[in-house]
């Protein structure tokens, strides 16, 4: 039964349910948590409550924890498949201590890439809208990261249906602009507090921003597409 101990450096939020993935301090690289009753079948039983994730909770960004966990069943798909982990209910998990923004980024830089065009090993496809996804069932990671300057990121408002209010983030590296959903559950939070120019506002009083990349699962409307996120920022 291995033991991990995961800086958590992404924390998502769709509704009530959370998604959560780390950095794993003995070996390197990134860990998906999923709840001891995850299946395949049943796609919300792959989300945490705010009972465990969240601000304040076991798996809040910048949490250093430890908790044993299994590889995934065989019918978990890929990419995902690649980091999830079924965490074991028991008595050794535990809250370690607490990293800053500026402390995470130090310790992940290894699992930075150069750019969003070589990130995901270098299979996003990149629409020409800008929204970028990897092929469902590829052998790849669904989890990354890039460094940039502020001045390449900007954000927008998307209203899909009445009283709905998504954030999405534009980001240019070298004259190409991707186009991602932003569900990372700080900024949300902070979007739909202060809107767009409070994300701005970040963004300009900061010298560098570290962005956590992760990918969605496949959808009823695109079965074959992961498309590619934001799940944080740390503004540096």
């Amino acid at each position: 039964m291995p033991t991990y101990e995961l800086i958590i450096t992404d924390v998502t939020r769709y509704g009530d349910l959370f998604c959560v993935a780390g950095w794993d301090l003995n070996n390197g690289g990134m860990i998906r948590p999923e709840p001891p009753t995850a299946n395949a079948v049943a796609e919300a039983s792959r989300f945490w409550t705010d009972q465990h994730a969240g601000p304040g909770k076991f798996f809040a960004v910048g949490n250093r924890v430890r908790f044993d966990a299994a590889t995934p069943p065989a019918n978990f798909p890929f990419p995902h498949a690649t980091e999830d982990r079924v965490v074991i209910a028991g008595n050794n998990s535990a809250v370690l201590g607490q990293m800053t923004a500026a402390q995470i980024a130090h310790a992940v830089a290894a699992g930075v890439s150069a750019s969003i065009d070589q990130a995901f090993g270098g299979h996003l496809h990149r629409a020409y809208s800008g929204k970028a996804h990897v092929v469902a069932g590829m052998q790849t990671g669904s989890l990354d990261a890039i460094l940039i300057q502020p001045g390449s990121i900007s954000f927008y408002e998307d209203n899909p249906s009445p009283g709905k209010r998504r954030l999405r983030a534009l980001i240019d590296q070298a004259g190409v602009e991707y186009d991602f959903s932003v569900p990372a559950d700080a900024a949300r939070s902070r979007f739909l507090a202060g809107g767009v120019a409070a994300l701005e506002a970040d963004a300009a009083a900061s010298q560098s921003i570290h962005v956590r990349l992760g990918l969605c699962r496949p959808f009823a409307a695109m079965p074959n597409s992961c498309y590619a996120q934001v799940n944080g920022m740390y503004f540096l």
